[in-house]
């Protein structure tokens, strides 16, 4: 069980739910922890008794939002035999579920506080060009439409556009 589900109806939850809606709309530096806790009906120090900062209640909300989406992605995947219909599969997916749930801004980040980027891993997982790193280039792409998304600089349609053109496809 994971370590951070909190009990319903709990702060914690309650924090949780409320640092998600901000963390999406606003992004992590746009996030003021007073704020927050105010909009929590709660004090800061409540933030710091449960998560202890807000880049580690940030870390929560992230891991678990790329978590969900990464399942999602796998899924799709595993629906294909060729690697690139999958990696396509996968990115349109994740793409789907991204503006589905509200979390474009918060998945567009740059984190440097998180190590490994999972989508990064999962993408050369389902390289079939050992040679070729393309994970880096599709990673980067597809946080790069999240973030248009999220500044409204795409509809979601041109983002799938663009995901199905870097796999040459007609649209």
């Amino acid at each position: 069980m994971k370590e951070w589900i909190p009990i319903p109806g709990s702060n914690k939850e309650t924090l949780i739910k409320v640092a998600l809606e901000e963390f999406s709309l606003k992004g992590y530096k746009g996030v003021n922890i007073t704020e927050l806790a105010a909009k929590a009906n709660m004090t800061t120090g409540a933030v710091y008794h449960h998560f202890g900062s807000k880049l580690k209640l940030y870390e929560v909300i992230r891991n678990e939002m790329e978590q969900r989406m990464l399942d999602r992605m796998e899924g799709a995947a595993a629906l294909f035999d060729e690697p690139t219909e999958a990696l396509e599969a996968a990115l349109i997916t994740g793409l789907n579920f991204a503006v589905k749930a509200n979390i474009c801004k918060l998945l567009s980040e740059e984190n440097s506080s998180i190590k490994e980027d999972k989508i990064e891993e999962f993408l050369s997982n389902l390289n079939s060009y050992p040679d070729l790193p393309i994970q880096l280039v599709l990673s980067s792409s597809w946080r790069y439409i999240l973030k248009g998304l999220s500044e409204n600089q795409l509809t979601i349609d041109q983002g799938k556009n663009l995901i199905r053109w870097i796999f040459k496809k007609e649209f």
